[in-house]
């Protein structure tokens, strides 16, 4: 679901990641292509972002199962000889 929202909009993508630091200068460049989509510099700047927002959410998936699979693990005990 968040990879089809940073598809549509990265900024909100970020937001739904918690990332409100990087949110902002997303939303300025995301208003900067918007404002330049006549001109083909914008599809270029929005295919950065979405870029951006996709591993941004790669990244937050990403620490949620390694968080996860930690809280699996740790219980383990190491049997040492």
């Amino acid at each position: 679901m968040r990879y089809l929202l940073a598809l549509i909009c990265p900024p909100l993508a970020l937001l739904t990641c918690k990332r409100w630091f990087q949110a902002i200068p997303c939303t300025i460049l995301y208003a900067l292509a918007i404002a330049s989509a006549r001109y083909g510099i914008g599809a270029l700047i929005e295919f950065f972002l979405i870029l951006w927002a996709f591993n941004v959410v790669g990244d937050e998936k990403a620490g949620v199962e390694a968080r996860a699979f930690i809280r699996t693990v740790e219980p383990i005990p190491v049997i040492r000889s």
